[in-house]
């Protein structure tokens, strides 16, 4: 049993880590043994390094400390044993862990959560985790935004060959008249 000043501590260090969330998730992870928990921690570690983090905090706790900030939408998901996934940036690597988690073990159950202030259930949590990552959307668009340049250098350099050959061509004819 925890006492009040105890209580009060805990809620400071979840409002001190909550106030840089980007995504809170609710999950019920009855029937987990300690190893699968272990498993998630280090997959959702291996997916966002210190960006993304695994706990267990009591609900009432967690209920005060979310109160009056975007994440006070989670207060609905916050019922029985309850554990919360938080990622500070990439809310799609925190997803694409849970999702995956979810379908390898069926008693780990996600509830809800809350994405940049907007409240998720678990379809939107599952259509999150289906986008791509920050990495790759990077990747994207320098490929996209290589993309034109490729082509005009290409363009360019056919076009200085065709001048090449044509000059080439009337040097050729010249000398030979």
């Amino acid at each position: 049993m925890l006492t009040r000043q105890q209580k009060q501590e805990e809620v400071e260090a979840l409002r001190t880590k909550l106030a840089n969330a980007s995504t809170l998730v609710a999950v019920d992870f009855r029937g987990l043994t300690v190893d699968d928990a272990n498993a998630l921690r280090g997959k959702l570690r291996q997916a966002g390094g210190k960006q993304i983090e695994y706990r267990v905090a009591k609900n009432t706790l967690l209920r005060i400390a979310t109160q009056g900030t975007p994440l006070a939408p989670i207060d609905k998901h916050l019922a029985g044993p309850t554990a919360v996934a938080i990622a500070y940036e990439e809310p799609a690597a925190l997803a694409k862990v849970l999702v995956a988690f979810a379908k390898e073990h069926e008693k780990f159950k996600i509830k809800g959560g809350v994405v940049d202030g907007q409240p998720a259930d678990l379809a939107m949590i599952s259509a999150l985790a289906t986008l791509p990552g920050k990495r790759e959307l990077r990747g994207m668009l320098a490929g996209t935004l290589q993309s034109p340049l490729r082509n005009l250098a290409g363009t360019l350099q056919s076009l200085l060959g065709n001048l090449r050959n044509a000059l080439e061509q009337r040097q050729q004819k010249l000398e030979a008249s």
